[in-house]
């Protein structure tokens, strides 16, 4: 088997923010996420994730011990009120429907609120990237930049 050697770049502080494609990428062990998250440490980076977003991710057997593992070295950021006016506000400037992007709204807006610089790791190219982009009209104008997986 050749070993291919990862070369992620990423800023020192600030925060890596995982949606649910990144944090379950992580729990099955992805080399590409192991190395984002890695390089993230290294740098002085947070790697943080909503506290929803788990509930997407539920696993059952070895998985769900892997996933219990990872989120107590993880930095899981609580649904406050402020996420949630947050969250409101993403919502009215993007556009979205509350009902169909909820949860999404919720992990930007929290992402947001996160210490900057901030990277949003998703897989999701409509709602999120959208979101992200809305998060400049909160107060303080927060950029979350999203890392493609």
């Amino acid at each position: 088997m050749v070993s291919k050697r990862l070369k992620v770049k990423v800023q020192s502080g600030g925060t890596l923010f995982l949606d649910a494609q990144g944090l379950s990428l992580h729990v099955d062990g992805d080399e590409g996420m192991r190395a984002r998250i890695e390089v993230a440490e290294q740098n002085g980076r947070r790697v943080a994730l909503s506290a929803v977003t788990p509930l997407e991710v539920r696993r059952t057997g070895d998985a769900a011990k892997r996933l219990a593992f990872l989120l107590s070295r993880l930095d899981v950021k609580p649904v406050t009120d402020d996420v949630i006016r947050a969250a409101a506000k993403l919502l009215d400037a993007s556009g979205l429907d509350g009902h169909e992007c909820l949860v999404d709204a919720l992990v930007v807006a929290t992402a947001a609120l996160s210490a900057p610089q901030v990277r949003l790791v998703s897989s999701d190219a409509s709602h999120i990237p959208k979101l992200c982009q809305a998060a400049e009209t909160l107060p303080g104008s927060p950029v979350v930049k999203v890392i493609s997986v």
